[in-house]
């Protein structure tokens, strides 16, 4: 085996955008390394989290930036912590030559095809009015596939926390706010067959909302996962 020369560390395939946020994270999150079964590198964004909502040529340069230093040190793909960031879906693969996958959202079309391209896919957001056509779209999310939409804006806790950036993470607290808003979209949603959780500060839940609701649930960090086994395989034989 010969191993090539030329980076300032080795062992890392995943590189992890993360905003400049100061807010507790948790395993499960993507802003929290234990969350992972194989090691990440972080890469802090020069963006706010309002420059990902509305988007713009300032945050797309600094995710390109933030993308080929990654590159620059071996990693071979690049996951984006906020679901928002599906706003640049389309350009950043092609730009930087990565893998990149900038949302949980992403997995809408292939979720779409696993249940049959019938009943509704639920996302969960957290804020429904931030999370616009343009991230679905640019997820690979088209009109034929049905979403229902609900978003985590009026739950408390996690307003206080994510949106608000304030206070300390009660992570029973959390997990009934999670719990709450799934209720909400089941009730609203009959034919609700699996769930998408677009913010990544929920995926630490995935198992509470599976038990739960009784559909396939998918987050930041399958979509992770996937991405880590497409560049790195398990080696069988």
């Amino acid at each position: 085996m010969y191993i090539p020369r030329g980076y300032p560390f080795y062992g890392q395939n995943i590189g992890v955008l993360v905003l400049s946020g100061t807010s507790p994270r948790v395993p499960g999150d993507a802003g929290h390394s234990a969350t992972f079964r194989y090691p990440v590198r972080y890469e802090v964004l020069d963006a706010g989290f309002i420059d990902l909502v509305t988007g713009g040529p300032a945050v797309r340069q600094n995710i390109i930036d933030a993308c080929l230093r990654l590159k620059g040190f071996g990693i071979r793909g690049v996951l984006g912590d906020c679901g928002l960031m599906s706003l640049y879906q389309d350009e950043i693969g092609a730009v930087t030559g990565l893998p990149f996958v900038g949302s949980s959202l992403c997995q809408i079309p292939v979720v779409w095809q696993m249940i049959g391209r019938s009943g509704s896919i639920g996302v969960l957001t957290g804020h429904a009015e931030m999370l616009g056509g343009r991230h679905l779209k640019n997820s690979g999310w088209n009109e034929d596939m049905k979403l229902s939409v609900q978003g985590m804006q009026d739950e408390p806790h996690f307003a206080e926390i994510v949106i608000e950036g304030a206070g300390e993470l009660d992570v029973n607290r959390m997990r009934l706010d999670v719990l709450n808003a799934s209720r909400k979209l089941a009730a609203k949603t009959p034919s609700l067959r699996a769930l998408i959780l677009e913010c990544s500060n929920l995926a630490a839940y995935s198992a509470d909302l599976a038990e739960a609701l009784g559909v396939p649930v998918f987050d930041t960090i399958s979509a992770a996962n996937l991405l880590a086994y497409s560049v790195d395989p398990d080696r069988y034989l």
